[in-house]
């Protein structure tokens, strides 16, 4: 059936969010217990596991034989054990995983329930399963995961020199691929807690430390006391370089400024590290900003770097002024940053390169936004002053950049809540005017049947609201859902009373595009849930005491509303009460 191969495909490549969606509509003519395990599969990975384990355990009582749904259920349960540490999951995803096991003889199921035989503590029949999938396979020497098999079942079964072997060889055979290794990486982190490992093992397949930057840009031309001039490039290159080595950081996240940011990149790419490259408004106006003024060479490796790596736009609209975008576009830098670590279990690093003589601080600047930084621990600071001699007179007002307009405010960064409402409170109107009195609600709310949109000048105010759409029982029925979005918003559209972006007679409006993405990741959200974009997902990321937030997709259209590529994540926010489901 094509639509189960489409739904393969979208899975195969991470899109959660887009093959749950469609696994849902393509449930409503067919009956396919393969339509049913990819939709089961898809919604426990945006997000929703207990909705999948309870859709899928009804399936698996009609078809209790079938190995496919029995190990999708195994690993739905296994999901819940690792997220809430239950043994109950443990013993749920051993007899699942058991079952099917011995109904196959699948080297996967088997080794999954020796491990949470092992987890769930009965180690005797943990060895007896691993033994039984020692003798299943068939090329361990060859096959990748056949090898990590062979590794896990010789853990299990306390061979603490064969299992270090096995992993070593297995870690060759891995090579460059980080998606292996970090789920080798995974599971060793999960058994430690429950068994020995050998710290070669977990050594061996580390994923490498992710490192944020910020920095100063070459001086411009009419900067009289030098802070980064040209003539120390190549030394604070090295210095970026030493810094990478250090803490053995190969992904890297950086905005594309002439300087620090472009050494830092070009230093990443030649170690071998993955480059992550973020603009905060349209390519042209940048380049303008805060590239071309330093000279056509510095204009040439922001080009070769930006048609060889990907780059996140935070908007593509035009800078105008907006200096706001700079500072919004380092806290999701930093965010994304941290979200990109939960993988390695480690915190990321910052790397600047910041001078401590210029105390001068500019909004959306190195020293405006450095300390948003939530970790000062891990924080590699570069001094440029190391290099430059004291300026024999007193500085002036830096010129960092020429500048084309004045700052202005009448396109903020605002911070969007969309939810659908009930019909007993339909615009949350008492909430809504307490942000409005303190200064955070941004403009007036739209609202559309039981939808509901509301920008904010401050994410306080966005959070504050979805506290109460998630504590009030009046405002969000059950079958509610609530999307989170940060984008620039141009307050000269707002007419009246009607605010939401709306397509004039012949086209003559063109849409908004921070509400074509809000509204589009919310057309993917579950009912149930919270879902966040990229932007504002990575604001959250930085307090990881009150949220956490698991990678759904990355959505490149919504169907009719197109738009471009957006990182999605599932929100569980841990200092509100959860949604009714």
């Amino acid at each position: 059936m094509n639509e189960t191969k489409d739904l393969e495909r979208l899975i195969s490549l991470g899109h959660y969010a887009q093959a749950r969606k469609r696994a849902e509509e393509l449930l409503t003519h067919t009956d396919s217990l393969r339509a049913k395990q990819l939709y089961a599969f898809s919604l426990s990975k945006s997000g929703q596991p207990e909705a999948a384990r309870d859709f899928l355990e009804r399936v698996a009582k009609d078809h209790p034989d079938d190995p496919e749904t029995n190990g999708i259920l195994g690993g739905i349960y296994k999901e819940l054990f690792r997220n809430q540490q239950s043994t109950a999951f443990a013993v749920l995803a051993r007899d699942t995983y058991d079952r099917n096991f011995a109904a196959t003889r699948n080297y996967y199921t088997g080794i999954n329930a020796a491990t949470m035989s092992t987890l769930a503590g009965q180690s005797r029949r943990g060895k007896e399963l691993a033994q039984e999938v020692l003798d299943v396979l068939k090329d361990p020497d060859q096959d990748f995961w056949e090898a990590v098999t062979r590794a896990e079942a010789l853990l299990l079964l306390k061979e603490r020199t064969k299992a270090e072997e096995a992993y070593q060889k297995a870690r060759r055979l891995a090579g460059s691929d980080w998606g292996k290794i970090n789920s080798v990486y995974n599971q060793l982190w999960l058994l430690k807690h429950y068994l020995p490992v050998p710290r070669e093992a977990l050594v061996a397949f580390s994923p490498p430390v992710v490192a944020a930057f910020v920095g100063h840009m070459i001086d411009h031309p009419e900067r009289q006391v030098p802070r980064f001039p040209a003539s120390i490039e190549g030394q604070i290159k090295q210095a970026i370089t030493s810094a990478l080595n250090t803490v053995n950081a190969r992904i890297g996240y950086s905005s594309l400024a002439s300087g620090g940011d472009i050494l830092f990149a070009e230093a990443m790419e030649e170690l071998g590290g993955e480059v992550n490259l973020f603009l905060p408004f349209s390519q042209s106006d940048f380049l303008a900003a805060s590239v071309s003024f330093a000279g056509d060479h510095w204009t040439e490796r922001f080009q070769r770097l930006v048609d060889k790596y990907p780059v996140t736009y935070l908007t593509e609209e035009p800078h105008a002024g907006h200096a706001d975008l700079f500072g919004l576009q380092t806290s999701i830098l930093f965010g994304l940053s941290h979200l990109r670590s939960l993988a390695t279990h480690a915190e990321p690093y910052l790397i600047t390169v910041m001078s401590e003589r210029d105390q001068q601080r500019k909004v959306g600047g190195t020293r405006d936004t450095v300390g948003l930084w939530p970790n000062s621990q891990r924080h590699i600071a570069i001094n440029p002053d190391m290099y430059v001699p004291i300026a024999a007179v007193p500085e002036p007002t830096a010129i960092s950049a020429p500048v084309s307009q004045p700052n202005r405010t009448d396109r903020p960064v605002l911070y969007f809540v969309c939810l659908d409402l009930s019909s007993d409170d339909p615009t949350g109107e008492a909430v809504l005017a307490h942000l409005a009195e303190a200064n955070l609600l941004a403009a007036v709310t739209w609202r559309k049947d039981n939808e509901l949109v509301a920008g904010f000048k401050q994410l306080l105010g966005a959070i504050e609201f979805t506290n109460h759409a998630l504590t009030s029982a009046s405002t969000v029925h059950p079958a509610s859902r609530i999307t989170l979005h940060a984008g620039p918003y141009p307050l000269s559209r707002v007419s009246g009373m009607e605010w939401y972006p709306r397509m004039e007679e012949g086209g003559a409006e063109a849409p908004i595009a921070a509400i074509e993405q809000l509204m589009g990741i919310h057309h993917f959200t579950p009912i149930g849930s919270v879902y966040a974009s990229g932007p504002l997902g990575a604001l959250l990321a930085l307090d990881t005491s009150r949220y956490k937030l698991s990678f759904v997709d990355t959505l490149r259209e919504a169907e009719e509303r197109p738009m471009r590529p957006v990182d999605v994540f599932s929100v569980s926010l841990l200092h509100l009460s959860k949604m009714k489901s």
